[in-house]
């Protein structure tokens, strides 16, 4: 059962902000995530399904506390924990970072061995992302016949496990962040951990220094498919077979700065497998 309960924002302070949602915490220590969107109230409910179903399986999340409503808005409230964001912290760190890769990766297959989640069909997801996307309509239909050929399953998938949405801790890394969660199959799961990984927003705008990054962020994401299919036993060309959908799917969120960039690798994605409509 959800509860729901008001709660005053000028007993918070905001310690964030993302493209979805804001994030505050209370004079108790206690986190409040309140979404921006219309559709807050359908995000926040799913996220808290997620994130208790996740928290009984014995997952190191932020406990959930309950639904909130506050002037139209909605969001979650969670236990409070003490750390940054892997990205954060690892920043200027790329040994560091490199570990805490490897931690993810054990973590994501920790994960997918987790089964019969009570949560949405992430093919169903994908499709209604791909509807959405900005590209032309023969995109489109290359996508779902891909799809089509793809496996479905009932794991748990976090849907969107990165550097920005792990804290770190004394205790070990802490998964934030699962309103895009869903049943569904762990090779799909991976490639979109690795499209973000190699393909995610960057702070820089010399483009000396965004091909470096662009470098590295290929090298993190290589070794971080590459630590989770030792883990698991998949072969990496199961996980590449769902990056045509997995970059359609982004496409239909809020415009990233790469989206030129996306927009390029799917058309030529999308011509490789033309044939297939």
């Amino acid at each position: 059962m959800v509860s729901t309960q008001e709660i005053a924002l000028d007993r918070t302070q905001r310690i964030g902000e993302g493209r979805s949602a804001e994030v505050f915490v209370d004079k108790s220590g206690q986190i409040l995530k309140l979404y921006k969107a219309k559709w807050g109230k359908s995000l926040a409910e799913k996220e808290f399904v997620a994130t208790s179903f996740a928290h009984s399986q014995g997952l190191r999340v932020p406990a959930p506390l309950g639904i909130i409503e506050r002037h139209g808005r909605s969001g979650v409230l969670f236990e409070h924990i003490d750390g940054k964001t892997v990205l954060e912290h690892f920043r200027r760190n790329p040994v560091g970072m490199l570990g805490a890769l490897r931690q993810l990766a054990h973590i994501q297959f920790g994960i997918h061995t987790i089964d019969n989640a009570p949560l949405p069909n992430q093919q169903d997801a994908l499709r209604v992302q791909v509807s959405r996307a900005r590209v032309p309509a023969w995109l489109k239909q290359t996508t779902l016949a891909v799809l089509d050929r793809l496996p479905d399953g009932d794991n748990l998938c976090h849907g969107d496990l990165h550097p920005e949405n792990a804290l770190y801790t004394p205790d070990g890394l802490v998964v934030i962040d699962w309103e895009k969660s869903t049943s569904g199959h762990p090779t799909a799961d991976v490639a979109r951990t690795e499209l973000i990984l190699r393909s995610g927003r960057t702070r820089f705008v010399n483009a000396w220094a965004k091909a470096a990054d662009a470098q590295i962020r290929a090298r993190l994401a290589d070794f971080y498919v590459w630590t989770y299919c030792r883990l698991s036993g998949l072969d990496r060309r199961d996980i590449d077979a769902w990056r045509l959908p997995m970059i359609v799917a982004r496409l239909s969120g809020q415009a990233a700065p790469n989206e030129d960039d996306l927009q390029a690798e799917a058309r030529r994605l999308g011509h490789h497998f033309a044939h297939l409509i």
